[in-house]
């Protein structure tokens, strides 16, 4: 991999502030990390092959699959996440404030469920890498 110089260390603390930033969402936007995933991934893939102890095995491990929840985002999905968080809880059923809700769930579907398509697509690559890498010797 060809990577340009960066600070491996500043890579994963950043990483970890932004893991540990409150998010009403599963769905992050990959805008949110310091540095390009793939930057995240070769640390994060280094550190799980480097450092011995279990907890921060542990850790590195869940890290490393939280990286695909952080999706590169067009407008069209910002704003329906957007509008997602806006929504809220389900109104009692019959109401006119459940059928508003409703009708603006049913317009943040489609792009919802592209970027899930993705997610769990990102996620099962991660965690089938993830059975792949060696732990430190």
């Amino acid at each position: 991999m060809n990577t340009p110089d960066f600070d491996a260390r500043d890579v994963l603390d950043r990483y970890v502030v932004t893991l540990n930033q409150s998010s009403a969402s599963i769905i992050r936007d990959a805008g949110e990390l310091a540095y390009p995933k793939d930057i995240v991934k070769f640390v994060l893939q280094h550190c799980i092959r480097t450092i011995a102890e279990p907890d921060k095995q542990d850790f590195l491990r869940d890290a490393y699959v939280s990286l695909g929840t952080f999706q590169v985002l067009n407008d069209e999905e910002r704003k329906a996440l957007a509008l997602l968080g806006e929504i809220g809880s389900p109104h009692p059923p019959g109401t006119a404030l459940q059928e508003a809700q409703a009708k603006r769930i049913s317009d943040v579907a489609a792009p919802l469920q592209a970027i899930m398509d993705r997610l769990r697509a990102e996620a099962a690559v991660l965690a089938q890498e993830l059975k792949s890498l060696p732990g430190p010797d």
